[in-house]
């Protein structure tokens, strides 16, 4: 007789024979921290977001995606002619993108598929899409980023063929619809003649930001290129402003095979959302990679150069724009420090451009100036400059509300040449600067020249400068100036022609008529004049500020943060602290304060309260809501 075991091997060895072609028992796999992060991914191995696999699996289609993708393509509008569901749409876009994808190498053939993606997830998006029912539907984000990834290719193709500025051309994609394309359209802050290029923001990673300015929407971000020297505003060298691209689809009324297209350029800094269909979207927004894009390329001289001479570098000096002017703007001037430019100013702009109180409300000017001539001097520029930017807006008749808001922000010597700007010199300056015999002194220049150092000397606040923020300031001089360093470098400075020409300058025609000697020019640089023991230091130390404005103090300190005392490593505390600020925040920085975040922080904290003194803007204060009571505050806190 058998075993009960003899019975049984037959009959597990045909179990065995049966299960051999079939998959492996359903289990699980531990993972890492590293995979653990992945969870929930939208997106599987081969490119495609896992509702796609799934569909395509149930079909019995996953094959027909790598052997027959314009098969597939068919097959899926097919399916969805037949049951119009949203997923099914939303799956055809997503089967569009990746092949595009795939077929990169190619562009004649990945633009049909990328036109494909464009056109379903825009149809998705204006007519099938029902945000009020479906408020965190992962579906409707996952086409968002295939529209918008799908329109920077097509993008990128029109772009190389250069064809974004035509209209009439014909596309057609890879499911067969032909598209036709209108005259783009342009809904940006300058004319389009007065850009050179346009370029994707994805196509570029910005380096060395602490913060990165962007927010989640519909379309692809831009980096507009502005053409050099317009006659509108002034730009800094290489200027960009940031854009969004949205591509715009209108079936044929009787054939539904023939599509209009339509590129549209949106303003990021003034357009926060889109129409499509019934919904109003939000646009994504990137304002740090156009920023960086325009401090990628070397000024064209460099600090040092800019600094030792400024007639040299004259090019370089006066009030930029970072952005088109705006009448319902306060505008924010930012003024550099010693051996510095405008783009010392790009992290903090950066990062206050990500606030949208601020970004609504506020317009960020720069002041370039060679740090290398006296801050009076180069205070009379930026007086001037902003003077005939007032005096511009009277004659034209645009309003001036937001224009007389106005607020400052010095850095190091910048503060210097700000706070001139809310003091009234009142002849606290003239006489003793240029001794007892000032008026004989005056007689001895031209008129032209006579004018030139009573406006220096003898100035007044401007009425629209509101608030002054000083960072790391040098109110009562730093010892560097008087270091080896210091004076080799006030020695290498070439002073404008407007000061030393020979015969004709202010300095020289006072030396020619024996009211100064040769070597007292030396002493009249930028670097003097942040000598403690300075004349001209020390009597701006004495002139009052404007009753009214309010101006606030951020002080570096190497060691410590919040403790009053210390350096920065160039300027002390002592020489950086004024009395009368309405704030003082002291930072854990070396010199560069202007640059650090919790500085930065202080900034916008300033900005929203300077918006709050005015009714007319409306800018919320953040309320803890009452259900959480106040033990729970005192938890979150």
């Amino acid at each position: 007789m058998k075993s009960a075991a003899g019975y049984l091997l037959p009959i597990v060895a045909a179990a065995l024979l049966l299960s051999a072609g079939c998959s492996h028992e359903i289990s699980v796999t531990r993972v890492g921290s590293r995979d653990r992060l992945g969870y929930g991914s939208v997106s599987t191995g081969n490119g495609l977001n896992q509702n796609t696999a799934n569909l395509l699996a149930n079909l019995l289609l996953s094959d027909q995606y790598e052997e027959n993708p314009e098969g597939l393509l068919l097959q899926l509008q097919k399916l969805f002619r037949n049951e119009p569901r949203p997923e099914h749409l939303a799956a055809m876009a997503d089967v569009a993108l990746n092949l595009g994808l795939r077929f990169a190498s190619d562009p004649d053939r990945a633009v049909g598929y990328h036109l494909a993606a464009a056109l379903y997830s825009h149809t998705y998006l204006q007519l099938l899409d029902r945000p009020g029912e479906q408020p965190y539907s992962e579906e409707r984000v996952g086409v968002m980023r295939i529209y918008n990834a799908a329109t920077g290719e097509v993008f990128l193709f029109l772009r190389q063929r250069n064809l974004l500025h035509h209209k009439g051309y014909r596309l057609t994609t890879a499911g067969g619809q032909r598209v036709t394309f209108q005259a783009p359209e342009f809904r940006l802050p300058l004319s389009p003649e007065s850009y050179s290029d346009f370029l994707l923001c994805a196509d570029y990673q910005p380096e060395n930001l602490t913060h990165v300015s962007r927010r989640f929407g519909l379309g692809a971000p831009l980096i507009c290129r502005v053409k050099p020297h317009l006659d509108e505003v002034r730009f800094t060298d290489n200027q960009t402003l940031p854009a969004t691209l949205i591509l715009q689809f209108k079936p044929g009324e009787e054939n539904r095979r023939e599509v209009t297209g339509q590129l549209a350029f949106f303003d990021s800094r003034n357009c926060d959302e889109v129409q499509l269909g019934r919904n109003r979207i939000p646009l994504e927004q990137d304002f740090s990679t156009p920023l960086a894009y325009m401090a990628h390329d070397p000024l064209p001289f460099g600090y040092l150069e800019y600094m030792l001479n400024p007639d040299k570098t004259v090019r370089m000096q006066g009030l930029y724009m970072f952005e088109p002017y705006s009448d319902d703007r306060i505008p924010v001037v930012l003024v550099h420090g010693l051996m510095s430019n405008a783009r010392t100013w790009m992290q903090m702009i950066n990062t206050l451009q990500n606030d949208p109180d601020l970004r609504k409300h506020y317009q960020f000017w720069g002041f370039s100036y060679s740090s290398g001539n006296p801050v009076l001097y180069s205070a009379q520029l930026l007086r001037e400059d902003l003077q005939a930017e007032a005096d511009r807006l009277q004659a034209t008749g645009r309003p001036v509300k937001m224009f007389n808001r106005m607020v400052l922000i010095g850095h190091s010597m910048g503060g210097l040449l700000s706070k001139t700007l809310i003091m009234n010199a009142e002849n606290r300056l003239v006489e003793p600067l240029l001794g007892d015999n000032y008026r004989e002194m005056l007689a001895s220049l031209t008129a032209e020249q006579r004018d030139f150092v009573t406006r220096m000397m003898d100035f007044k606040a401007l009425p629209f400068v509101q608030r002054v923020v000083f960072i790391a300031v040098p109110h009562r001089g730093s010892e560097m100036a008087n270091s080896a360093i210091g004076r080799i470098g006030a020695s290498l400075i070439e002073l404008p022609q407007s000061l030393v020409q020979r015969g004709e300058g202010v300095i020289g025609n006072l030396m020619r008529h024996g009211w100064l000697q040769p070597d007292n020019s030396k002493f009249q640089t930028g670097i003097d004049n942040l000598d403690p023991n300075n004349r001209t230091l020390q009597l701006l130390e004495t002139i009052p500020f404007r009753p009214g404005v309010p101006y606030h103090s951020v002080i570096g300190n190497q060691k410590e943060a919040g403790i009053p005392g210390g350096s920065d490593g160039i300027v002390p505390y002592a020489s950086s602290h004024l009395d009368g600020a309405v704030s003082e925040l002291v930072v854990k920085s070396d010199h560069s304060a202007q640059q650090n975040p919790l500085a930065i922080r202080e900034i916008r904290r300033i900005l929203l309260e300077h918006l709050r003194q005015y009714p007319d803007i409306q800018v919320a204060t953040p309320e803890l809501p009452e259900e959480l009571g106040e033990g729970a505050a005192e938890h979150a806190n």
